[in-house]
């Protein structure tokens, strides 16, 4: 790579995305429900021609190839759109070769044919209009399509843009390129236990953070017991009636309401993790998996219905995801460790007690706080690989409560963020 290229490499910012419903009328929907369907019939093409070439002369396509047989005329679709889905392919290609030579077969290459797939747009088929509105292009033989600019993004930092179909409505994606972020300059270990009444618990053995899921289970909670409701009321309807459609229509817009709830508490938890990681510099956090929690209650026969119903409730994988990539762009590397008996050990006296509530007692006479606790014995068998004794327990005083939760604003559908 030469010079000039690493200097624009480095000089560019972190692209993130954002999503937001679009509420379109019914002539845009029909519109983009054919991109969708055109963008599906270019996907199977190429799939036709890469694999067409392969196996009769054995050679591999590539984007520039694909760019001359497929262009405007062939599809009813902007230039740049046939042109970010070919690169698509060529990309997941090129991942699919390297992980194959990695060793990892279950990988395949492209292959499966699509009914509907996401229009695409590049920079250059998007622009502003003067009312301020964005303008998707699509191409000479469709009509372009407009969308309201969100009022916090700025269009000179769109990089492109995606309708994709989710929860039976369209979203359109906005790939944003933001300032870096400054890198974390230390070199501290942190450790995370994640939990369901503390959404997760950080300790890097003298501060501590706990971040309560309060919020995160009264919506869990909510969610099922009104789906329940709707699931009965529906079952007494006959199939095929016009009643029947209306409450699947109403399930469905509940359950759209309540994921963006719960998406949105868990981008907040996610944000205090970052601010306490940067606050005491820390560069390589240490969360726990329970995953062995999950099937051990399987095997229990006799396990409560509220205890079971709590953990399939649980997205602890969602919320690693988040966190992952959001500590990713602050230069924090992320390591899952296995957490069987962390929250239930003394860092003391290395003696395992059974704990039946937030406080942890011990048969030695140490006490602190359940996944304080747990936070700093993942640390500790992240760092040596096994729970050591010898340690102090962490002092209640440098922990720290935070909670999240949605305050609806007065004479408004909208809810506002509320720290404490």
């Amino acid at each position: 790579m030469s010079l000039k290229k690493k200097k624009k490499k480095e000089a560019s910012g972190d692209i993130l995305i954002r999503k937001f419903p679009m509420r379109l009328a019914e002539s845009e929907r029909k519109l983009v429900d054919r991109l969708r369907i055109e963008s599906a019939r270019l996907w199977n093409d190429i799939l036709d021609l890469h694999w067409w070439l392969y196996d009769v002369y054995k050679l591999w396509t590539n984007a520039s190839d694909k760019k001359k047989w497929f262009n405007a005329k062939s599809h009813n679709l902007h230039s740049q759109t046939i042109q970010a889905i070919i690169e698509l392919h060529e990309e997941t290609c090129e991942r699919t070769k390297i992980q194959r030579y990695e060793g990892n077969k279950n990988w395949k290459y492209p292959w499966k044919y699509k009914r509907f797939f996401s229009v695409k747009y590049k920079k250059s088929a998007l622009s502003l209009e003067s009312n301020g509105y964005l303008k998707l292009s699509n191409g000479g033989k469709e009509k372009p399509l407009y969308v309201k600019k969100p009022k916090h993004i700025d269009f000179g930092s769109i990089k492109n843009a995606e309708i994709v179909w989710h929860q039976n409505e369209y979203w359109l994606h906005l790939g944003v390129e933001l300032t870096k972020k400054e890198k974390v300059t230390g070199k501290n270990n942190a450790g995370g236990d994640l939990g369901i009444i503390h959404a997760i618990t950080l300790s890097n053995g003298k501060n501590h953070l706990i971040i309560t899921g309060k919020e995160l289970r009264s919506l869990h909670r909510f969610r099922n017991k009104t789906l329940a409701k709707l699931q009965k009321k529906i079952s007494k309807k006959q199939k095929g009636s016009n009643a029947r459609y209306k409450l699947i229509l109403r399930k469905r817009r509940f359950l759209e309401k309540m994921e963006r709830k719960i998406e949105y508490i868990e981008h907040c938890i996610s944000k205090q993790v970052v601010n306490w990681c940067e606050e005491n510099q820390i560069k390589t956090l240490f969360i726990g998996t329970p995953e062995g929690i999950q099937r051990g209650t399987k095997k229990k026969r006799k396990t409560r219905k509220i205890q079971s119903q709590q953990l399939s409730n649980w997205s602890f994988g969602r919320l690693t995801k988040l966190i992952t990539y959001k500590l990713k762009l602050i230069g924090t590397e992320v390591l899952v460790q296995e957490e069987s008996y962390t929250s239930a050990t003394c860092p003391k006296c290395g003696t395992y007690t059974k704990q039946s509530s937030r406080k942890f007692n011990c048969s030695c006479g140490e006490k602190g706080h359940r996944d304080v606790v747990g936070a700093i014995n993942i640390l500790d068998k992240g760092l040596n690989g096994e729970i050591t004794k010898g340690r102090n327990l962490p002092k209640i005083e440098n922990t720290k409560y935070r909670r999240v939760n949605l305050v609806p604003i007065a004479k408004s559908k909208k809810y506002k963020l509320t720290v404490a």
